[in-house]
């Protein structure tokens, strides 16, 4: 067998949407020959597991099914993308945060976060906090911005028009993305035939993992795949887990209560927040639970999207948004760099540097 020994770095891999977090970090260290190891914890469905499996072999990332009985394993850097800190058999040096998403949902906020030794964290603000929230942690903070977010900046814009065509849409139109999250979420909210009342635009549905994978919300694939069937539509699968790219070839972006918002507002396109949202009756009948789920700063932030309460909304605010695409733009700047940082392409190289400066005699 293998040895298992002795890597760099190893990413801990919950499930198959924290990958995207990891990718361009982990393009950076094997440019240094750095040696990786893409730890998969196989908490999704087999199907799901495999893709993950399948991702990382194609790209180089060296995946492997953690199981216990295994040998130990030994790195200096084990990267963790969960808000618990890990309680796995790994050595390491050091244990590093590099949170799934941006910091909006309240386990962002915890002492959990801060047992990391190593914290990289995106935006000034965000670090402020963080250290006012925990003023005797150790946890070392380090404001680099959102690596996820590096991977836009390497998509010519003939992989874009490549893409398009690929998923069988119209380059000369302009391109709708559709990316709710999948509770609580406005799917349920959109009508059957959105597709035909969007016909002049592209629209790509890019779900969150959990609707495809958690039976709870089956009724939001079979919405989907309703769509689906509209010349003008492409339904991004499970396998195509990484929202990244459709940012990229997306002119809008439509979203609900999503951090996915102030990505593609990092990025200076117009975003729509669509609060017509379905809550579960006990998140209706107690309110406290809302709050919970939801970092209570969100409400300061939706200032970088035009904010719609129903569908009938929806068609002349993405027309009047395509028309005057800087509407927002100041305030999506002053946002990204609260909340995103620096937004330049080079997040994954800062983040590598600081490991190559802590393994330093």
């Amino acid at each position: 067998m293998e040895k298992l020994y002795n890597y760099h770095t190893i990413f801990l891999i919950h499930h198959l949407y924290y990958i995207p977090q990891f990718i361009s970090i982990a393009k950076e260290l094997l440019k240094r020959d750095k040696q990786i190891l893409f730890l998969l914890l196989a908490k999704d469905s087999p199907d799901k597991n495999q893709i993950a499996f399948d991702y990382c072999k194609k790209n180089g990332f060296n995946p492997y099914f953690y199981n216990e009985e295994d040998p130990i394993f030994n790195c200096d850097f084990l990267i963790n993308g969960a808000h618990g800190f890990p309680s796995i058999t790994v050595n390491y040096k050091y244990t590093a945060s590099v949170i799934h998403g941006i910091g909006t949902k309240a386990g962002y906020y915890t002492d959990e976060q801060n047992k990391h030794d190593i914290r990289f964290v995106e935006g000034a603000q965000r670090v402020e906090l963080i250290k006012q929230m925990f003023p005797d942690s150790d946890c070392k903070l380090y404001n680099v911005g959102f690596a996820k977010l590096d991977e836009a900046f390497t998509i010519s814009e003939q992989d874009k028009l490549d893409m398009l065509q690929s998923f069988g849409l119209n380059p000369d139109k302009k391109t709708i993305l559709y990316a709710p999250t999948f509770y609580p979420s406005s799917i349920e909210y959109m009508p059957g035939n959105f597709p035909t009342d969007f016909a002049d635009y592209n629209i790509i549905i890019k779900p969150h993992f959990f609707s495809f994978e958690k039976k709870t919300y089956r009724h939001q694939v079979r919405k989907f795949n309703k769509w689906a069937k509209n010349d003008n539509v492409f339904l991004a699968g499970p396998e195509l887990f990484n929202l990244v790219p459709f940012m990229t070839i997306a002119d809008i972006m439509v979203s609900d209560e999503s951090s996915a918002i102030f990505e593609f507002a990092a990025l200076n396109k117009p975003v729509i927040l669509n609060q017509n949202v379905r809550y579960r009756w006990t998140y209706r009948l107690f309110k406290s639970k809302i709050r919970k789920r939801m970092d209570g700063q969100m409400s300061q932030f939706k200032e970088v999207a035009q904010i719609i309460q129903n569908y009938k909304a929806l068609q002349p605010i993405i027309k009047s948004e395509l028309q005057n695409p800087n509407n927002k733009a100041e305030a999506r700047k002053k946002i990204t760099d609260q909340i995103v940082g620096l937004a330049d392409g080079h997040v994954s190289e800062r983040i590598v540097d600081i490991m190559d400066e802590l393994l330093k005699p």
